[in-house]
């Protein structure tokens, strides 16, 4: 996307830099681009119309995360928010590095599978007492309701059903809720959300689901991430590492409430 196309309060930050217009957009809904500048840190513009895919996470609430993280987590610096019509724009700095499912990070497979697993516990020792960002179950519950009545999972209801269906499923989901082991989680803990630098963890991205919530929500995102890029038999090392014994039943759980909305 070129800095001439782009909102004035954008384009006021990115003077002198440069984009070969490649979107770097991945499985979320917002576009990336990369800007480069001979003599400055490099920035990412994200670019997402808050009409599309409600039920993704949208750039205010990374920005919020982002912002509230500084001084206690290496995440990306918010150097500029804006909104126009439909359209949120997050101008941020780059994390050095290359991501945990690049070929470089994937050289030495024991060493990356520590390091995300002291990752995620870097993460969840942060305190929380100040958080603004929930992610509670009875937050997600809210949330789950109103993607159903707006008719945002209509798609996922099986031919001949209503969306009872759906609030059958949240019901049971609720029923089946162990109690909660409340930490700060990343909220989208998956292997191209880690940067790895010189064989160390340099920092996270993709902060849009972050906030208070059970540990089990990045357990099953490391859990699925470390079997489809690495192999199965990665995961009893993460854990180890990590240094907590995996509840499999509570896995399943959180996998059908990861599953939901998905």
């Amino acid at each position: 996307m070129k800095v001439e196309n782009l909102p004035t309060a954008i384009q006021a930050h990115l003077a002198g830099f440069e984009s070969d217009g490649e979107n770097l957009r991945t499985a979320s809904c917002a576009d990336v681009f990369l800007y480069t500048h001979p003599r400055r840190q490099n920035l990412f513009l994200k670019v997402r119309g808050t009409r599309t895919a409600p039920q993704e996470s949208d750039l205010l609430a990374e920005k919020t995360a982002m912002s509230w993280l500084q001084g206690k987590l290496n995440v990306p610096r918010v150097v500029c928010f804006h909104e126009e019509g439909d359209i949120q724009y997050l101008l941020m700095t780059q994390i050095a590095g290359v991501s945990g499912i690049h070929q470089d990070a994937k050289r030495d497979i024991p060493h990356l599978v520590r390091l995300f697993a002291q990752g995620l516990r870097e993460i969840h020792a942060i305190g929380v007492d100040s958080c603004p960002l929930d992610w509670r179950m009875e937050r997600y519950f809210v949330w789950a309701t109103d993607l159903i009545d707006a008719g945002v999972l209509d798609g996922q209801i099986p031919n001949g059903e209503t969306r009872n269906v759906l609030r059958d499923e949240l019901d049971s989901i609720r029923a089946a809720l162990p109690p909660e082991d409340l930490v700060f989680t990343h909220g989208d803990y998956c292997l191209p959300n880690v940067m790895i630098h010189n064989g160390r963890l340099s920092g996270y991205i993709d902060l849009g689901y972050a906030g208070v919530g059970d540990r089990y929500l990045d357990f099953v995102a490391a859990y699925y991430t470390i079997r489809r890029n690495l192999r199965h038999e990665w995961i009893p090392l993460f854990f180890q590492e990590y240094g907590q014994e995996l509840d499999h039943a509570k896995l399943r759980v959180y996998q059908r409430i990861h599953d939901f909305a998905d």
